[in-house]
């Protein structure tokens, strides 16, 4: 490829899009030329009078959009061979994708733009651009040569010499312009051919022969043999297309499948540019053939994915935004709108992780799509509130509905708790309501049902998580048995009334429930802890306090948890609190919480004796524990109250 100055237009109508492309284009080739256009019409007229060698275009513009104008220019023999790349948004509209490719765009980038896509792409599109260029041109240069070599041959003998050398340095040349299209054409999956009518024959590249999946130009060199890769459902449309092109003249670009001899199907984008001798009579077709199987595979997981949630499957928001206003019409009435929203989650993904929760919104998921008839249209909306869109269902035959979703759900469990899906739902019956009004009606309802369903499972939830906990370690029930027991006795000790004595008695019973978020192989480790497994270890206060402050029951409890491990000096976790500013429960769960800890036995150690505890706690008054809580402890176990 002979050395020159790199040409590209930038089309769009963002300038701001434009001059960053620009930018960008320059980092990487500091000697192209990037001509800016700020709309379809000005672009085409600068494409026609300065023959760029790629054209980057945005595809919604005003006046003539992306398509009209890399139709027009599809439509020119001159300019028919300008590589055009749609600048797209990554989660753009994937119609306006395939309708970029039908239309004869060559590539794509996505934004944000990607520095190395963007240097492949622009050094790919400059190959096929000049290669392109060399074979339109090839037939023409040739003839000039020849006349030249031969007017140089008359001269002189040494013209001759001169003339022999010359066609070798371009024969070379030409020979490295082939190697760089093959090149080109291996990197976009994308070939060239040519039909010459006169011989019936097909003339194609190595990368056509790659596609079609054959060894041999043989297989592929006629139209008869051609036509046998073709999917038998496509025939009929491309032969159309080919007479479309023979009649009209101009250039198309049709999509169809081929079966390669291996029966793989591919999807195969053909383009077909019709070629004229200088009396301007039709000679042949020649274009590309790209495999465009990966591109469409993406599209279609892309499009799955912009209308479906990733974890259920279910529809996603988008979708079922877009299918309301459809369904939305008289037909459809009576239209009853059903909110679902999963019981506990949050308590769930606190304590067993989330992992875990996404089971849970699985489960939901599928005792609702089980549940639900087969034209239901079943959403997630995020998180864990789900709707059900009954067309045609009254309010009665929807409540036969929530009834069995609910006798369904009660039979599914996760980590031994029963699945608790709140219900609620309104029916539109006439025009005139609006529809969002009922689906707040409809969430109302729900809500209503779930201040009565989440405030039983969160209770449940909480003997669950304390069982589990004793399942990972049995060492922890004892533990949490014993620090209870001392906690009573501390505060019937100091006079508590009995609601103060039962709660502080609770609250040693559930303060290390925050260690149900702790890897049990930490909690039963039989050596002394590593640094990073300590700091672990102290997280659990703040798991305990997250699981307990959202039910109500528990919630006055949920501080002294989140308090138990603070110290009367401020030297503590995990808020560093200082004496008072600690509560009165979370300091006497501190001071039953060591005390126990020092005289049980541990797989590293044994346990001190009563009156080594005692000697210690007595020790640590004033600067770990409250010094009258600490002393109210020792007459405790002086008075013989802890065995």
């Amino acid at each position: 490829m002979e050395t020159r100055q790199l040409k590209i237009l930038v089309i769009d109508d963002n300038r701001d899009n434009v001059i960053v492309l620009k930018a960008m284009i320059h980092d990487a080739f500091p000697e192209a030329l990037v001509l800016m256009a700020f709309d379809g019409n000005s672009g085409f007229e600068m494409a026609v009078s300065e023959e760029p060698d790629i054209i980057f275009m945005d595809i919604i513009m005003p006046g003539m959009d992306g398509f009209d104008v890399c139709r027009k220019l599809k439509a020119r023999v001159d300019l028919a061979d300008i590589p055009v790349i749609f600048v797209t948004a990554s989660r753009g509209d994937r119609e306006h994708r395939i309708l970029a490719l039908e239309c004869g765009g060559e590539g794509f980038l996505s934004k944000p733009i990607d520095e190395q896509e963007l240097i492949s792409q622009i050094r790919a599109m400059e190959k096929i651009r000049w290669a392109n260029i060399q074979k339109r041109n090839e037939n023409k240069r040739l003839n000039i040569r020849v006349r030249k070599q031969t007017e140089a041959l008359k001269a002189a003998h040494a013209r001759t010499l001169k003339l022999l050398k010359s066609l070798e340095k371009e024969n070379e040349a030409r020979k490295k312009s082939e190697k760089a299209l093959v090149e080109a054409q291996k990197l976009a999956h994308l070939g060239s051919y040519e039909f010459d009518f006169e011989n019936d024959n097909v003339n194609c590249s190595e990368e056509v022969l790659n596609i079609f999946g054959v060894a041999s130009i043989a297989a592929v060199n006629t139209k008869e043999r051609l036509l046998k890769f073709i999917h038998p459902d496509d025939i009929p449309g491309v032969l159309e297309n080919i007479e479309r092109v023979m009649a009209e003249k101009a250039t198309a670009d049709f999509i169809y499948r081929i079966l390669r001899q291996a029966g793989e199907e591919r999807i195969i984008n053909m383009r077909m540019i019709p070629q004229f001798d200088e009396n301007k009579k039709h000679i042949a077709n020649f274009g590309t053939i790209q495999d465009i199987t990966r591109i469409r595979k993406t599209e279609e997981e892309i499009r799955y994915l912009s209308y479906h949630d990733y974890l259920t499957g279910l529809f996603n928001r988008r979708f079922y935004e877009e299918v309301l206003i459809k369904l939305d019409t008289e037909e459809n009435y009576p239209l009853t709108l059903v909110m679902a929203d999963v019981n506990g989650l949050k308590m769930i993904n606190d304590s067993f992780g989330h992992a875990v929760g996404d089971q849970l919104l699985q489960k939901a998921s599928n005792v609702i799509k089980s549940g639900c008839r087969e034209n239901d249209v079943i959403a997630r909306l995020g998180g864990d509130e789900f709707v059900i869109i009954l067309a045609r269902t009254d309010a009665e035959t929807a409540a036969l509905i929530i009834k069995r979703l609910e006798m369904l759900a009660a039979q599914e469990k996760i980590r031994g708790l029963k699945l608790s899906i709140a219900f609620g739902s309104r029916t539109k019956t006439r025009k005139e309501e609006n529809i969002q009004k009922v689906l707040k009606n409809a969430e109302d309802d729900m809500y209503r049902h779930k201040l009565y369903e989440s405030a039983s499972m969160r209770s449940k939830t909480i003997e669950l998580i304390m069982n589990t906990l004793y399942e990972k370690s049995n060492r922890e029930m004892m533990h949490s048995n014993r620090v209870g027991l001392i906690c009573e006795k501390i505060g019937m000790r100091m006079k508590l009334d009995q609601d103060e004595i039962n709660q502080i008695r609770t609250a040693g019973l559930i303060h290390d429930i925050g260690k149900m978020g702790i890897d049990e192989k930490i909690l039963n480790k039989p050596g002394s802890l590593s640094d990073d497994e300590w700091k672990e270890i102290q997280r659990h206060p703040e798991i305990g306090y997250r699981i307990l402050s959202s039910v109500n029951e528990f919630s006055e409890m949920a501080n002294c948890i989140l308090e138990h491990h603070e110290r009367w000096d401020g030297g503590g976790y995990p808020k560093g609190l200082k004496g008072e500013e600690i509560s009165l429960q979370g300091r006497i769960v501190a001071v039953a919480d060591s005390f126990d800890a020092m005289t049980s036995d541990r797989t590293y150690r044994k346990g001190l004796a009563q009156e080594d505890a005692v000697a210690e706690i007595r020790r640590c008054a004033g600067t770990h524990f409250d010094p009258l809580v600490a002393k109210i402890l020792v007459d405790v176990v002086h008075s013989e109250m802890i065995h």
